[in-house]
Parts: structure tokens; C-alpha cells; sequence
């Protein structure tokens, strides 16, 4: 759902800003993908994607769900998840997408702190995201997870720890917690940057600092442990049975289909497509009854053992050993010779990151990237 009240100078994610009265089209437009996408398999979870998915009407929502539902003839929905945004200006009918088959609703907080989110340019206040948090329950909700982000700057230690804090006493089930990432050039998984977006994120960027972020994540590490919540992925925290059961597919590389703009699929085997991020290209290509195909990344033997091993390592508990040589013919030790002994724990089991590994995980994948060239 790429629609928006405001745009986040930091977001990556296709978003459109002043089309709400679109959106109705747009739903429309998701049925009639649905209809054009293999339905193989069970599904187990939808999520609701954005942009902000709390604009659509809950009849919009249900209508989605039920379009899933009749493609997929098999299904076994054990999640059913919403992003919503916390902004007052919105106010989502919390109590109707229930009833239209919400489970489970991911807020968007960012931060507790008003600092914070002035420096991000958000479109509310903590007070809002509270009482936000309080309405979702009262509707019945009984997994609700909050985004917090750290890496801003101006943002201290003590800040952080303060806002961790009003986390663990607001009591979310789930806590998402990501460094401030500011993408200055677009790939295919990024969209591109807006003029004013990318001075906004030139201009933060050089007021980042590594090590306060470092220290920060380290600090969630400790408190949240404290508050009970499990750490299970890098960014990801849960209380017991909270844990993210869509996002889970992901990172266990099992086949997902992405419906709407920019969405991207895979097909548990050797593909992985995206569709055209424009708005206006998507719905003329599903309006004339073609799926609205943006590209296709066939993946070959030796990147599809590297994504086994890049998503496995984001996990807390890593990968197994055993299921890697079971699909790839041999134990990741015996097709790697150098691993990062600094940045994986090696046992007889598994692989895993280190604490010193879940800081730099993008350099202890380095050596099992496929060769090029």
C-alpha cells in the first residue's frame, strides 16, 4: 500500500503522497492481481505493506483478504498483519479491521521521544503513538508491534535508553529496532530518493556516528533482554510466541507472492521478481489484465547457497548445518574454507553471528558472496 499522509524523507519503500482518492482503484487494482498470480501452495500470512495500509477502509482490507482467500483454495491464515501509522490525522478504524481479519498490527512509533521524531521529520508526537498503542488493544488486538529507530543524530545514549524505556513500560509483544539508514543512490530494492529527501539524507548522513549507533544497538540488546523479549532476529525482538510469522517466511526463503506496486515475490526455488514500482504503470498493466511485472533475478546455484547463508545468519540462532548440507549437498564448512571466526560462532549444529557478527553482518557474509566475473 504505497499511499501516504506525509513522506518520510528516510523511507525507501515506493510511497505516494496527496492520492488517497486513488486508493479505491488501487484495492481494486490488488483483486485483480491476485487473480493473475499462481496460487500453488498453502498461504499461511498475509501482510499488509506500506506506505501507510491503515488509510484503507476495513471493508477495503476484508476485500483483500477474502480475494487471497478465494485464489489460495488452500489456507491456513495464521497471521494476518497490518502496518498502521500513529498519527491522530488518520485515526484508523482499529475495531473494524479486526473484524476484517487484522490479527496483528505493526505501529510505526519510531521513537517515544518528541526529539526524535522532530528530527525525523514524523507527522506525530509520542502522545499520539500511546494513545495509538492504547486504542489497537482496546479493539481487541493481542499482538501489536512497534518500529523504533536508533542511529539519529543528536540521538545519545541516554536518549535511546530513555526511549527503549517508555517501549518496555508501554508493553508492545513485538519490538522492531533499526539503525537510521540513509540510501543516497536507488537500487532494485530501493526506490528513488526524492531531490528534497536526498539533501535531507546528505545531510544527516554526515552527522551520523557509527559508534554512538554501535553502542546503541548493544544497549537494546541488554534492556530488552531484561524486559523479557527473546532476540531472534537482528533487528527483531518478541515476547514468547510473538514472534514475526510473515517475516519468518522470508528469512526461511519460502515462496511469497507480492501483490501491489513495487512488491517483490520468490518462488521458493530459483526466482525472485518485483513489480513495476510506479503507480501509474501498475494500474494500467493489472486495468488491462497483465500482471505488472517490474523484472526477474533467476538465481543460480552459488546465490542461492549465499542467500541461504545471509538470511540463516539473521537469525539469532543461525543457520543449521545440517538443513544447508541437505539442500546444497555439503556442510557450508566444507564449501567455505575461511570463515570470519571474529564474526560466526561455528558448532557442531549451526553458524551463527557473534555479538561482535551482529554488528558487522554485512562484512561476515563477505566471504561466502558467490565469485564474479
Amino acid at each position: 500500500m504505497p499511499f501516504c499522509r506525509l513522506l518520510c524523507a528516510y523511507c525507501d519503500f515506493v510511497t505516494v503522497g496527496g492520492r488517497a482518492a486513488d486508493i479505491p482503484r488501487y484495492v481494486d487494482g490488488l483483486v485483480a492481481e491476485i487473480g493473475l498470480r499462481p496460487a500453488d501452495g498453502e498461504l499461511r500470512t498475509i501482510s499488509f505493506g506500506g506506505g501507510t495500509p491503515s488509510l484503507l477502509a476495513p471493508e477495503q482490507v476484508a476485500r483483500v483478504i477474502d480475494a487471497a482467500k478465494d485464489r489460495w483454495s488452500r489456507f491456513a491464515l495464521a497471521e494476518v498483519s497490518l502496518e498502521a501509522n500513529p498519527s491522530r490525522r488518520e485515526r484508523p478504524d482499529w475495531a473494524g479491521l479486526r473484524d476484517a481479519g487484522v490479527t496483528r498490527i505493526s505501529l510505526g512509533v519510531q521513537s517515544l521521544l518528541d526529539a526524535d521524531l522532530v528530527a525525523l521529520a514524523r507527522g506525530h508526537d509520542a502522545a499520539e503513538a500511546r494513545e495509538a498503542f492504547a486504542r489497537a488493544r482496546d479493539a481487541g488486538f493481542e499482538s501489536v508491534s512497534i518500529d523504533l529507530i536508533y542511529g539519529i543524530p543528536g540521538q545519545g545514549i541516554a536518549d535511546w535508553a530513555d526511549g527503549l524505556e517508555a517501549a518496555i513500560v508501554l508493553g508492545p509483544d513485538h519490538i522492531s529496532c533499526y539503525a537510521l539508514q540513509l540510501i543516497l543512490a536507488p537500487d532494485e530494492w530501493a526506490a528513488v530518493p526524492r531531490s528534497g529527501a536526498l539533501r535531507w539524507r546528505r545531510r544527516m548522513a554526515d552527522l551520523q556516528d557509527d559508534a554512538v549507533a554501535a553502542e546503541q544497538y548493544r544497549l537494546a540488546e541488554s534492556m530488552l533482554a531484561d524486559a523479557g523479549y527473546r532476540h531472534y532476529e537482528l533487528s527483531s525482538w518478541a515476547r514468547p510466541g510473538h514472534e514475526s510469522r510473515h517475516n519468518g517466511a522470508y528469512w526461511a526463503r519460502r515462496p511469497y507472492t507480492g501483490v501491489g506496486a513495487g512488491a517483490h515475490s520468490f518462488d521458493g526455488l530459483a526466482e525472485r521478481s518485483w513489480n513495476v514500482g510506479d503507480l501509474d504503470a501498475y494500474l494500467a498493466a493489472v486495468e488491462a489484465g497483465r500482471r505488472p511485472l517490474g523484472g526477474k533475478d533467476p538465481l543460480d546455484e552459488p546465490a542461492r547457497a549465499f542467500e541461504a547463508m545471509a538470511l540463516g545468519l539473521r537469525l539469532i540462532d543461525g543457520l543449521q548445518r545440517r538443513s544447508f548440507a541437505d539442500e546444497f549437498g555439503s556442510d557450508p564448512l566444507a564449501r567455505w574454507k575461511r570463515v570470519a571466526s571474529d564474526f560466526i560462532e561455528v558448532t557442531p549444529e549451526r553458524l551463527r553471528l557473534t555479538p561482535d557478527g551482529r554488528l558487522f553482518a554485512s562484512e561476515a557474509l563477505l566471504p561466502f558472496l558467490p565469485a564474479t566475473g
